[in-house]
């Protein structure tokens, strides 16, 4: 079998696979399904051979799928800290930006007085959780100080 069969075999067997007739994405689906009630089942303490027989599965891929769900977990705990942060900058963007439409709205000369009470006490309320966020802001620095240490500890 030359390079390029051995290419085109590969092309095809992403798009069907030939032993069992069904799509890659298909395929994919059904591993992610597969995962799922694994940590599933986990999380009410079945023990993997258990798993392996509800599911109908060898205990070699419960045991497989199992590695991948911690490696999983691992990687969004590593990131927790930027998610967070990054969570809360464009929460505070989204605040200000509110805060200005609502300026613009106050501002307006065809806005009518009852709309314009309506838009400070709206206003009143941003404010207010803008200064609960900035509040939280060394907090935050400093937890993600912390899981940012941690992460290159483990590394």
């Amino acid at each position: 079998m030359s390079v390029i069969d051995t290419d085109h075999s590969h092309t095809q067997d992403n798009a069907t696979n030939a032993r069992s007739g069904i799509t890659l994405k298909k395929y994919r689906n059904q591993i992610a399904w597969r995962r799922s009630k694994v940590k599933e089942l986990l999380t009410r303490n079945y023990a993997q051979y258990e798993i392996a027989n509800l599911l109908h599965i060898s205990q070699p891929t419960i045991s497989r799928d199992i590695k991948y769900i911690q490696k999983e977990i691992k990687k969004t705990t590593e990131n927790y800290g930027e998610h967070l942060f990054e969570t809360y900058r464009n929460t505070l963007l989204g605040v200000d930006e509110a805060i200005k439409k609502l300026w613009t709205i106050v501002d307006s000369p065809k806005t009518e007085a009852k709309e314009k009470v309506k838009a400070i006490t709206l206003m009143r309320e941003y404010y207010r959780e803008r200064l609960d966020l900035l509040r939280s802001e060394p907090g935050l620095l400093h937890q993600k100080r912390s899981m940012d240490f941690a992460k290159h500890d483990l590394i």
